[in-house]
């Protein structure tokens, strides 16, 4: 299963968040969580040089802000600094153990470090706090990281929380109609897959698993029109050789 896509969202995260300024502060920590933002800008940006500069001064100004720490440990991460990036986001929830973000972003660091069993402490870790605002993310890089290992009926259980908190969640849509593909239950996987398409963009994956979904399911459903966007609108893509392949 390929999980690129929707582990790397989780980093998005973060860099979707707004990072306060208590005026109840001081000095320092004001000037750090200003700079903090500013170092979020740039990372959006993809500029990774004025993001180094503004968290590394984040971090001298309040070396026991967690935020600091999470946005350096993903500027870390995305230079592929792997040994620097976990000590700051080990720091990051350790100074903030209710920081969902830093939780979660901990987490899909470890999924994609071969570490899928670890990752889940902090995916769960992630979703305790009550006033984690999209705890869909943390399920569903959960149940990711636990089809890596093989561990499909807690996957299941994460995507089902996910859709719970967030039912047109499209990544989870389309990782439950995989699921249930794998384990063929064909019914079930249409359902999951004609729910991602009508709240998400088809891509080569999911139109590729519906072809082959609906010639399971043993009916005369033609998948003339799904095979025809596959061929129009990816016709370079691995999924379309394999239709020709297949054919």
């Amino acid at each position: 299963m390929r999980t690129e896509k929707i582990i790397a969202m989780v980093l998005l995260l973060l860099l979707q968040a707004c990072v306060t300024v208590d005026p109840g502060k001081d000095k320092n920590e004001k000037a750090s969580a200003i700079n903090v933002q500013l170092g979020i800008g740039y990372l959006q940006q993809n500029n990774l040089e004025l993001a180094s500069e503004k968290l590394t001064k984040a971090l001298r100004q309040d070396p026991k802000s967690a935020a600091a720490h999470n946005a350096y440990a993903i500027l870390q991460d995305r230079l592929q600094q792997l040994d620097t990036a976990e000590y700051h986001y080990k720091r990051a929830t350790s100074l903030n153990p209710k920081d969902s973000q830093a939780n979660n972003n901990y987490g899909a660091f470890l999924c994609r470090n071969g570490r899928e069993l670890e990752s889940e402490n902090y995916f769960m870790a992630a979703v305790k706090n009550p006033l984690y605002n999209t705890p869909e993310f943390a399920y569903t890089n959960a149940a990711i990281c636990l089809l890596k290992v093989n561990l499909k009926e807690p996957a299941e259980r994460y995507l089902s929380k996910a859709l719970a908190a967030k039912s047109d969640f499209s990544p989870a849509l389309l990782t439950m109609g995989e699921l249930q593909f794998n384990e063929a239950e064909y019914g079930n996987a249409k359902i999951y897959l004609d729910r991602y398409h009508l709240v998400a963009r088809a891509s080569a994956k999911s139109l590729w698993l519906a072809i082959r979904n609906t010639l399971e399911l043993a009916s005369d459903a033609d998948v003339s029109e799904l095979s025809q966007r596959l061929a129009t609108e990816f016709p370079d893509s691995r999924e379309y050789q394999d239709w020709l392949k297949f054919k």
